[in-house]
Parts: structure tokens; C-alpha cells; sequence
């Protein structure tokens, strides 16, 4: 579910918008490529090519629709196994209408199963390990089902500061995630329903924003098993500013994810992820070239053994990238290509109520690019 917030704020900073209309529809697309080395005891490399495409096309100054899908490959090898899954995702649709001068923004969306949600047995793992928070790949999945999204969402200024909240719920339709030979799985998601709460006010030369989510998930079904992976709750923070004529972003984030259940009724422990991320851009020959450095950690709760001798223990994992981006225009068309590279190490738990550390490397490159007329 898309962030209903920023939608609203955009409202309050900027309410006096001319007229529009579908000839000032703008085409987003981002070609990214990211990869995982994983060394031992895991021996793994993890890849995934992803070229997502958005269009957003207004109808006047307060209706806006738009449209998206991506392309997604994704590879795991291990030693001489391959696991790969490739193909279109779900079509996203959705539509925004900012109703007076309330600054109250509604939202629909829907969400089109093009995508591959039922995957073949030897496309397991490669399907799992995309959908991993830590490791944040840009596609997750290449398709979860049909599902409806509504919410509202509302910002005002009050002196200096934009002060807005929302809220929202998902609904899922039943689907196959698994195509196993003469058996039929069928998983329902549970509904999702999400509740926002933001700040924003300028800073010197830039602004500063703060957000908090909280997000509460029902029962999932498998077949007759009934699981819960546990509510969240996500904190963000984004500073721009300016030094030296320098332009500095300072941003992070925290997600913490409850004590869930699986579906044999033992608990699934909970979890938080940090990140933080820092950057600056330098002007060079008429453009700006950005670097910084990026950082993760991924706290686990692990919960091993069963009934009465069930013992939970601890794990971290963490992650720093060093990253480069620098911008392209030329007309309506902004590009902004950037390549990173990561150094970290992944918790793996082990039986014995204890966990060993397998060290990583990645790489990424991503061509982001904006078409406007």
C-alpha cells in the first residue's frame, strides 16, 4: 500500500495549481539491477533485474490517475542449484481526487493479478528471498492477487508547519501461491488496515519531515492453517538542507514488526530494521553529483525448539553501501543514473539456539528516469 500522506501534504504546499490535463502526464521508469553475494555457510548469490513503469495522468487540478507495472527477474544460485523466476508483476491502478479547500485527499486503488503469483516448486526459494526487508530488493514479488485499496487522507497548515494524517484498508482476493502436482493450496491474505501521522516545516533552505505508520494485519489462511506475521510499525525522518552551497539529505527510517504466530501456533519472533542514510551533492561541470553512505541493522527475536522448551535468542545483521548518483537533463527528460556497493554480514540460526554470521557483498546500478512534457 502506497503512502497516502505525501498526496495530502502536496495539497497544502502547493494548493493554487493551475489546471491540468492528460497532456501533462508524466512517465516514470527506473531499470535497477541488484545483487547478493552470500558466503559461507550459505555459499549464495542473489540477483534481481527490475524495470518498473508508472504513468500519472491529471484530469483538471484535482483528479489524478495513474498506472503501473514492472518487469522482474530474479536468481538464486547455490553451489550447482539454480531457482529463477521471471515475468511481468501486477498492474497497479489508482486514483487521487483533492475534494475543496480542506486539503482532504481520497484514494482508490486497485491492484490487477498480471503478475506470476502461483510459482512452481524449483521457484521457491528465488520467490522467498526477493521478499526479504532486509535486503530491500526493488520487486518483492512478482504477484500477490486481486486486491482493492481505499483511504483518506488529510493535511493542514497550522503556522509554520504541515500537519497531516490518514488512514486506509486493503482487501485481498484468495489465490494459489504454490503450483504443486495433485494438490491445490489456496492462501487468503488477511485485510490490512493502515493509520498515518506526518509533520513537515522548512529548514534554512530545505525542509524537514517526520512520519509515523502503524499498520495492523489479520489472520492469513493456508488451507486450514490460520497465521499471523504480526502488526508494524514504521518511524521516518528526512532533512534537506543546504552547506557550503552544498545540498545535504539526512534521511532514516525504523521498521518494527510484532510477535506474530505461524501456523502450527508456535510464535514467530519479532523483528526491527534501522536504516539510515546520508548524502550530499556536489556541483560538477553544470550537474550535481551526489555521494553517501547508507547503513542497516536487523535485529531478530528467533524463537527455537517447540511447546514448554520453546527459547528465543536474539541476531543481527547489517549492511553498509556506499552509494553515487548524479543527474542528466536534457528538455522534459530528467535522468539520474547511480550505482552502490554493499559490505555487511547476515545472521543465520542455527538448532542450537544460536546463530552464525555469513559475510556479504553487493552491488547495484539503477537508471531512474523522468519523461514530462
Amino acid at each position: 500500500m502506497r503512502s497516502l500522506l505525501p498526496l495530502a501534504l502536496a495539497a497544502v504546499v502547493a494548493p493554487s495549481l493551475g489546471a491540468q490535463s492528460v497532456f501533462d502526464a508524466e512517465l516514470r521508469l527506473a531499470p535497477q539491477y541488484i545483487q547478493y553475494k552470500i558466503k559461507a555457510p550459505n555459499d549464495e548469490k542473489i540477483s534481481e533485474l527490475a524495470i518498473p513503469v508508472f504513468v500519472t495522468i491529471p484530469f483538471g487540478s484535482r483528479f489524478t490517475f495513474d498506472v503501473g507495472t514492472s518487469y522482474a527477474r530474479a536468481k538464486v544460485t547455490t553451489g550447482s542449484a539454480v531457482s529463477e523466476v521471471s515475468g511481468l508483476t501486477d498492474t497497479q491502478l489508482r486514483g487521487n481526487l483533492t475534494l475543496g479547500t480542506d486539503f482532504i485527499v481520497l484514494t482508490g486503488g486497485l491492484n490487477l493479478p498480471t503478475g506470476k503469483s502461483t510459482v512452481d516448486l524449483d521457484q521457491v526459494t528465488a520467490a522467498g528471498r526477493i521478499g526479504s526487508d532486509f535486503l530491500a530488493f526493488p520487486i518483492s514479488n512478482l504477484g500477490t492477487g486481486l486486491a482493492v485499496t481505499g483511504g483518506v487522507a488529510i493535511a493542514r497548515p497550522i503556522g509554520d508547519w504541515n500537519i497531516g494524517f490518514g488512514g486506509s484498508m486493503r482487501r485481498s482476493a484468495e489465490y494459489e501461491p504454490f503450483n504443486q502436482p495433485g494438490t491445490t493450496l489456496k492462501f487468503t491474505p488477511g485485510d490490512e488496515y493502515r493509520a498515518k501521522v506526518g509533520v513537515d516545516h522548512s529548514l534554512g533552505n530545505g525542509r524537514v519531515s517526520l512520519g509515523l505508520t502503524y499498520s495492523a494485519f489479520g489472520d492469513d489462511v493456508a488451507g486450514s492453517s490460520i497465521y499471523n506475521t504480526g502488526n508494524r510499525l514504521i518511524a521516518q525522518a528526512v532533512m534537506t538542507n543546504t552547506l557550503s552551497g552544498n545540498d545535504i539529505t539526512v534521511a532514516a527510517y525504523n521498521v518494527f514488526r510484532a510477535q506474530g504466530n505461524y501456523a502450527n501456533g508456535d510464535p514467530a519472533g519479532r523483528e526491527n530494521i534501522s536504516n539510515a542514510y546520508v548524502g550530499i551533492g556536489l556541483p560538477v561541470l553544470g550537474t550535481v553529483v551526489e555521494p553517501s553512505v547508507e547503513g542497516r541493522l536487523w535485529v531478530q527475536n528467533v524463537p527455537t525448539g517447540a511447546g514448554a522448551v520453546l527459547v528465543q535468542h536474539t541476531q543481527s545483521s547489517y549492511l553498509g553501501t556506499f552509494g553515487l548518483r548524479t543527474r542528466i537533463g536534457l528538455g522534459g527528460i530528467a535522468a539520474f543514473p547511480s550505482v552502490g556497493y554493499t559490505l555487511g554480514r547476515l545472521a543465520i540460526a542455527q538448532p542450537t539456539n544460536t546463530s552464525v554470521h555469513a559475510d556479504m557483498t553487493g552491488f547495484r546500478a539503477q537508471l531512474a528516469v523522468r519523461i514530462a512534457p
